[in-house]
């Protein structure tokens, strides 16, 4: 679960004195995620390139695209989602201080909310973190030209990711990755596991030159977790309620 994803960060250690409204978490988290959306593209703007160059303009759209982007980026959550279940099976330290973040009190707030703003906020999560990550930072890094001139790197945002010179697009899809990583200092487990993730969305993108899909991919997989440990509360609450 992409807790840091809200704008809270969690640890074992963290606990709130007073737990925040819901309606005001809600409008926070939500924020928060497109803040992180508008920080990027801001900076492309002033960089000098669109952040939405791999996004359909809307005088553009053509719906069975669109669908098929979208339900690729679905079936692209699957593997991150059997992925991570397995991981959380492994009888280690480190996977169990991720498991207890569950147990945090702004956690719970935050699973109190109902399930459309649970998916609202993933859908946030996914739109603001896409487009300053694999919008942004990926292409801008893919398209830096070597000052000494003795690497010819054809590519410009914009084009095919398939232009791209190999070394200089895995060097972008790593640095871009990384940065996405330590965005969720949750753990050094979390960090490692979130660049992992910003590495499969990052390959979404180079692969089908479509930021749709690791968009839908990034907020069906948020979904989810957020949904099963939703879930998981509700299950645990009723149970205390019978004892």
């Amino acid at each position: 679960m992409t807790w840091i994803e809200t704008g809270i960060e969690l640890n074992e250690d963290t606990s709130p004195a007073e737990d925040p409204p819901d309606e005001f978490l809600f409008v926070w988290a939500c924020g928060f995620e497109l803040a992180i959306g508008l920080v990027g593209l801001t900076i492309a703007w002033v960089v000098g390139f669109d952040a939405r160059a791999y996004i359909d303009r809307i005088d553009e759209i053509a719906w069975r695209s669109i669908a098929i982007q979208s339900g690729i980026g679905v079936l692209a959550a699957i593997p991150m989602l059997i992925v991570i279940a397995l991981l959380m099976k492994i009888p280690h330290e480190s996977i169990s201080a991720i498991k207890r973040l569950s147990e945090n009190p702004t956690m719970k707030v935050l699973l109190s909310l109902s399930r459309a703003e649970l998916l609202m906020l993933s859908i946030c999560a996914g739109i603001g973190e896409e487009l300053a990550f694999r919008g942004c930072l990926l292409p801008w890094l893919t398209a830096l030209q070597d000052p000494t001139a003795t690497t010819i790197n054809p590519f410009t945002v914009g084009d095919s990711f398939q232009l791209a010179n190999p070394s200089l697009l895995a060097t972008a899809v790593l640095f871009s990755s990384i940065a996405f990583g330590m965005l969720h200092p949750i753990t050094k487990l979390y960090v490692l596991v979130a660049t992992l993730m910003g590495i499969y969305f990052a390959m979404l993108l180079v692969v089908t030159d479509s930021l749709l899909v690791p968009i839908v991919a990034h907020a069906a997989y948020d979904a989810v977790q957020f949904l099963m440990a939703k879930r998981e509360e509700e299950a645990e609450q009723a149970q205390t309620a019978t004892e």
